[in-house]
């Protein structure tokens, strides 16, 4: 199920399409909840950073819900091959590349899950939103069903983003 082409292992093998490129990496370890590494299928190449675009997860730090969206996660990509689908901007400014996370031939958007199970929030990043739409609709389910983080009414105090604001090191 693994196809990688014979190149140096760089951003660019990451496709601008899941269902058409099928290039698979192998997800070696899971950061946070919204961050995983991931190297070749066969595991020869250095490791690279991915960050989940148009979602924010708590942090570890924050507490329960941190924790919940590292775990689930987990859950769903560690140990798995993955497909990576890039957007406008392909990197962040610590040179994390950018993707939206597939898995079972693009049939599960990960992105999306960790939203419409509550355990992210929409991270609305232009120009990168060529799903935004989608993830948009993934938050108001979850937080119509009351799952997740959205479990309890008003109960985010502070967007994981405002607690980096407050915590800088």
């Amino acid at each position: 199920m693994c196809e990688l082409p014979d190149s140096v292992y760089s951003s660019s093998l990451f496709t601008k399409d899941c269902l058409k490129e099928k290039k698979y990496y192998f997800v070696k370890a899971v950061c946070d909840g919204d961050t995983i590494s991931l190297t070749s299928c066969d595991r020869s190449q250095k490791e690279k950073k991915i960050r989940l675009l148009g979602i924010d997860a708590f942090e570890s730090k924050q507490g329960f819900y941190g924790k919940e969206a590292k775990d689930f996660l987990t859950n769903f990509v560690l140990n798995k091959n993955v497909c990576i689908e890039t957007d406008i901007e392909e990197k962040d400014k610590y040179e994390r590349t950018l993707g939206y996370v597939f898995i079972n031939e693009a049939q599960v958007f990960i992105n999306e899950e960790l939203l419409k199970n509550g355990h992210a929030i929409l991270y609305n990043f232009p120009p990168n939103i060529k799903y935004i739409n989608r993830l948009k609709k993934a938050q108001i389910f979850a937080r119509e069903n009351m799952h997740g983080i959205w479990e309890k009414q008003d109960y985010i105090l502070e967007t994981p983003a405002q607690w980096r604001q407050k915590h800088k090191s």
